[in-house]
């Protein structure tokens, strides 16, 4: 469900962000293969009402790639640093929150586990999502951040493989937040 329900919608937003950032040159996710499959969507016209400010996105959508990946570069000041500094110190916390009945008139029928990413330099974490009833795929994410005085920078990988969003998020962090 989690999976039919993203692909309109990052289709839609693909197409937003292609069209609203026509006039720039998009930057590329440093770590990810240069040119196709792989395409960089432009940022520096989105918005995001200075809670976070999009530094690159970059996509490798299937068949041409498989898996499907999708890599972005945040950075984030302030409240919300501080609170996904916690969420990649202590994943779980995000676990509890997405199980959470709080404010929902559904309950969660969802899968939820995480587990902290280890031998990077940075603190981090893995999480997959998927239906209880097993109709369809999970989706896998991971993400890997680093502060610098006021400024968190956060690497968020999401694809259909667990091995393969693992690699990238640690290579794409490698690359872009420095070792």
């Amino acid at each position: 469900m989690l999976l039919r329900l993203l692909r309109p919608v990052s289709l839609i937003l693909v197409l937003a962000l292609s069209v609203a950032g026509c006039g720039y040159i998009p930057r590329p996710v440093a770590g990810v293969p240069p040119g196709a499959p792989w395409d960089a969507l432009p940022l520096r016209k989105w918005l995001a009402e200075d809670r976070a400010e999009p530094v690159a996105l970059s996509f490798c959508a299937p068949p041409e790639c498989s898996p499907g990946l999708a890599v972005g570069v945040v950075r984030l000041t302030g409240r919300d640093a501080q609170v996904t500094e916690a969420i990649l110190a202590d994943p779980e916390r995000l676990a509890r929150a997405l199980r959470s009945p709080a404010g929902r008139q559904k309950p969660v029928r969802t899968r939820i586990a995480v587990e902290r990413l280890t031998g990077a330099p940075y603190p981090g974490f893995a999480i997959d999502l998927a239906p209880s009833d097993g109709a369809r795929r999970p989706a896998y994410g991971a993400a890997l951040g680093r502060r610098e005085g006021e400024t968190l920078s956060v690497v968020l990988v999401i694809g259909e493989d667990a091995q393969a969003v693992q690699e990238t998020a640690r290579q794409v962090a490698a690359r872009e937040l420095g070792s």
